[in-house]
């Protein structure tokens, strides 16, 4: 395991085949590393209550369903998939996860604006990251009203995201880019829905009674890394397979 991964131990308390991954694609354990240790960093949350909210997190979320995968990777492997597309999979579908917070941020920003609480000022930092975003890397895309909140909220945080969700990308060599967008249809359309009208009454509730929007924040970036889950069975799967 590469020593900022090791010494970190961010990747291993959310991921239990953290050794596994970096083995396998030490490039995307390095980036995962990246995002899930963000708000252990960089976050406001006492140890006790970050580590409570992913109990919590961890409690209410199903698990992945192993024979259900380990029967689709022989389909697949079968079928003619290769190991290293398996992977590539796996990678694209565990960042489901970040939903989470793409749902709760306009929440939150709606009701800072209700309570009367500015965001952030905008730095140079901000303005590079969104011209990055826009002209660089395997998807150059626009800012999003979501992306744009993140930045704006977070540019930590908003870089380890758009890593996150890129490295996989790049690797055309592996999947090419219209088989990803398929994989990608697909893993929205079973997203779980989530339950925004609980979300906001909890929200609005916090914010009154002085829970800060960056608190709040790093509750939802704790609560994206579920999709996480996917490595844990998938690469275990995939690590038995000849």
């Amino acid at each position: 395991m590469s020593t900022a991964v090791r010494q970190s131990g961010h990747l291993a308390r959310h991921v239990r085949t953290a050794e596994v991954l970096e083995t396998l694609d030490p490039g995307f354990a390095a980036v995962t590393e990246a995002l899930v240790g963000h708000p252990y960093r960089s976050g406001v949350l006492a140890p006790a209550v970050r580590a409570l909210v992913v109990l919590a997190v961890e409690s209410v979320i199903p698990e992945a369903d192993e024979p259900r995968i380990e029967a689709a990777v022989d389909a697949a492997l079968a079928d003619g998939a290769t190991a290293a597309e398996v992977l590539c999979t796996f990678e694209i579908a565990c960042s489901i996860g970040l939903h989470t917070v793409s749902v709760g941020l306009p929440v939150l920003l709606e009701e800072m604006e209700r309570a009367g609480i500015a965001l952030p000022e905008e730095t140079p930092r901000h303005r590079e990251l969104q011209q990055r975003l826009e002209t660089t890397g395997p998807r150059p895309r626009a800012l999003n009203p979501i992306y744009a909140g993140i930045l704006r909220m977070d540019p930590g945080y908003f870089e380890a995201r758009v890593r996150f969700i890129d490295l996989p990308w790049e690797r055309e060599d592996v999947l090419g880019p219209q088989v990803k967008h398929l994989l990608s249809i697909a893993i929205d359309a079973v997203s779980p829905q989530h339950y925004v009208d609980g979300l906001r009454k909890h929200l609005r509730e916090a914010l009154a009674i002085g829970v800060t929007p960056e608190a709040v924040l790093e509750v939802l970036q704790l609560a994206s890394v579920t999709g996480l889950r996917t490595l844990d069975v998938g690469l275990g799967v995939l690590a038995r397979k000849p």
